[in-house]
Formats: C-alpha cells, structure tokens, sequence
C-alpha cells in the first residue's frame, strides 16, 4: 500500500478545500444574481404566486450543487485517508513499542512505591541485568549449597552465539518467562502457570530485553530481530554454560548465614 507523506498530504487537502470554497462560491453568487435579475424589491404579499417550476427549479439545482460538493469532498478526503493510513499505523506501532519499552524497563527494577511497575528480575540477574548468582531450593548430592546462576540479559539476543544455548529465538525468551526453567533456578512468571504477570507485563519486558540487548548483539547474530540468525541457531548445537569456577563463570556469593559465620 502506498504511502502519502506529510507534505503531499498537506498540498492534497488545500487543493480540496480551494474547490470546495470555489463551488459553494459560485452557489451563492449565482442565487444574488437570480435575486438582482428579479427587478425591483417588491412585498411579498404584493408579488404574483410563483408557479410550480419556479418553486421547485431553484430546490433542485441547490441541492445538485451541494451533492457536488459533498462528492468532490469525499473525492479528496477518501483517498487522502487512505494513502495516509499505512504511515499513522506504522506510527502507532511504534508509539506503542515505545511505551511497552518504557514499562518493561521499569518492570525488570525493584518494586517500591515510585515504581508501581516493578517486579524484580535485578535480584538474581544482577543490578545491570549482567547475570549473577543464586542459591536454588535442595542442595547437591555432597551436601553442598546448591547454585545457580541466572543469564546475562543484555546479550539474550544473542542465544548460542554468546553463551545462550537453550535461547534459539525469542520465542524461547518468552517460554522462558512464562514457564521459568528449573536448572538456573528461574521461576514460573505467568499467570497460566501459577506466576504473578499477566501477558501484557510479561510482552513489556521482553520488548525491554530485545531493545536492550540489540545494542549489544550484531545484526548478524540477533535471534530476535534477524530470521536468518534465528536459522544459524537451531543449525549450532547449544553451548554448555562455564561451570563453577572456570573463566567466565559467575563467582558464588556466600549466603547470609554463611556471611554471618
């Protein structure tokens, strides 16, 4: 569907209203010149009785008149409201993605009373969204605290290309949310699967997540922007996270009874 810029838009609505002027225009001189042909300004009761023609002849070509303004009218203005259509709709999305940013930003943030939005997922994935560690229920089978270490969201986008594996599009970022996923210690967020968000909150942090992970993924590499790298994902077997200790793995933190002894 084509397009109709704000200039052209513009130049198409002046034209319409200059023939609407003209032809309401010329209406009204041509009735004062039927009244000044008429001759002298006689009392209407003095007047001879207009004939039947003469009644209806004047009605009849003012209300062809008046239909061909209407014609012309919405001659310009239907075609000026399609070509337009395309461009508000495409304003409207993005308005709309704006906003959903705005709200998912505040979403991932703690909840305090400036921050009605807030739900909190800087506390185990760090205050910059880089990742970070927690301790998940049960302990391993040595006895041991039992970690996890939930993923570095600035570079969600990115899936298998940069440490991602399970992440193959952004479907899987949504799946992820909603379902939670057991091994990293990430909890169920939908309400369908017993979570506290809705789908409108659960979509404004996924919008949050991809505009803010693109800037740090390459074109090439976004799984969430980009079919082709969602194709070179699904082709890459999935990339096993460092484990504790190795280079690039997160640091375990102490619990706070361990901090306390």
């Amino acid at each position: 569907m084509l397009a109709l810029s704000n200039t052209a838009g513009a130049i198409l609505v002046v034209l319409g209203a200059i023939f609407v002027l003209a032809a309401g225009g010329s209406l009204v001189l041509r009735g004062r010149a039927k009244r000044e042909a008429a001759g002298p300004d006689i009392p209407a009761a003095m007047r001879p009785g207009p004939s039947d023609a003469a009644l209806e002849t004047p009605l009849f070509h003012k209300l062809q008149g008046w239909s061909v303004v209407l014609v012309a009218f919405f001659a310009v203005w239907i075609p000026y409201t399609w070509l337009r259509e395309p461009s508000v709709n495409l304003q409207q999305e993005r308005d709309l993605k704006s906003e959903a940013i705005v709200r998912g930003e505040h979403a991932v943030q703690l909840f305090s009373e400036e921050n009605q939005y807030g739900v909190g997922c800087t506390r185990c994935h760090g205050p910059e969204l880089r990742g970070g560690t927690v301790i998940t229920n049960g302990a391993n089978p040595d006895g041991s605290i039992k970690y996890a270490y939930p993923a570095n969201l600035t570079t969600i986008c990115g899936g298998p290309f940069m440490g991602h594996g399970a992440i193959k599009s952004i479907n899987d970022i949504y799946t992820t949310i909603e379902q939670g996923r057991i091994a990293n210690g990430m909890p169920s967020w939908s309400i369908r699967y017993f979570g506290a968000l809705d789908d409108q909150q659960i979509n404004d942090i996924v919008n949050y997540l991809v505009w803010m992970s693109s800037k740090n993924v390459p074109e090439n590499q976004n799984i969430c922007t980009n079919p082709d790298a969602v194709k070179g994902a699904l082709l890459d077997p999935p990339s096993p996270p460092p484990a504790a200790g190795e280079p690039g793995s997160p640091t375990p933190t102490a619990s706070p009874s361990e901090a306390a002894a």
